[in-house]
């Protein structure tokens, strides 16, 4: 049986939006759109910060081991990051129909993050009475279905083993998104790994879906990304019951963020069909 984080909920919902405002000072303006975004292994909820716009509210999920919550120790199951992550959201003020009635959310993961994503949405939804506008998953097998084997990634999840490390440093220079300063030097890449191995664990150990959300689905997938097929993705609709949409982004296995004006832009015609800008 898992056990639930220990952190305080409000520490596991960072609002990117608004530290984005005080660095720059700049006012801030009504939303046309909210995303609640969930990293892959091993990143901070800071991993969202491309998205940050004047007229989109950003915010990430903050794992357990990183950044704020560095001294916290793992997570028991996917389901307890979501479960800590909707009990934050749904005391935020904005989080009520009544207070946002026109701005829609859009819960959004990517790799990992897909699988907390699409528990996040659901216990939204049926726990916490917090209406889900999209769920938009990224990059990532759904459960249950056969996932593409990668040697250095099975090799590198056990630190006791001396070819650990070097596995999981390959696997990651494959993958991009990490920079080459990190995966270079030993020492910053042993205050990665930690969190990382265990994101890993949970995320290979979750092997159910979720009850689904009254919503759109969006997959999204980058055109060069070998970690997960086109089978794998579409094991995904049985989380949502509205339309199922697909896009493909050029890149590889983290295209979003070279993407970025793409990416908004579908959110929102799927989050607000018929919407004019």
């Amino acid at each position: 049986m898992s056990t639930r984080p220990t952190g305080s909920p409000v520490r596991c919902l960072v609002d990117l939006s608004a530290q984005d405002r005080l660095r720059s000072g700049a006012p801030a303006r009504p939303p046309r759109l909210r995303v609640l975004c969930c990293p892959p292994s091993g990143a901070p909820a800071g991993y969202w910060r491309f998205l940050v716009r004047d007229d989109v509210h950003v915010l990430g999920v903050q794992y357990p081991g990183r950044e704020n919550r560095f001294r916290e120790p793992p997570a028991g199951s996917v389901a307890d990051l979501a479960a800590e992550a909707a009990e934050a959201v749904a005391a935020a003020p904005w989080a009520s129909t009544a207070a946002s009635p026109d701005v829609p959310l859009v819960v959004l993961g990517h790799s990992m993050g897909a699988s907390v994503a699409a528990e996040l949405a659901s216990r939204l939804e049926h726990r916490e009475g917090v209406r889900v506008a999209l769920l938009a998953l990224s990059a990532k097998t759904a459960p249950g279905a056969v996932d593409v084997e990668d040697e250095d990634l099975r090799a590198g999840l056990d630190p006791s083993d001396p070819v650990a490390d070097d596995a999981l440093a390959r696997w990651l220079r494959r993958l991009g998104g990490t920079p080459e300063a990190v995966l270079a030097n030993p020492e910053l890449l042993a205050l990665q790994l930690p969190a990382l191995r265990a994101d890993l664990r949970l995320s290979m150990a979750h092997d159910r879906l979720p009850a689904p959300v009254r919503a759109p689905l969006l997959l999204l997938r980058g055109t060069e990304d070998d970690t997960v097929d086109a089978a794998g993705m579409d094991a995904w609709p049985p989380v949502a019951t509205g339309p199922v949409q697909r896009r493909e982004y050029p890149g590889g296995h983290h295209p979003l963020a070279g993407n970025r004006d793409r990416l908004l832009a579908d959110l929102e015609a799927c989050a607000a069909p018929g919407r004019s800008r």
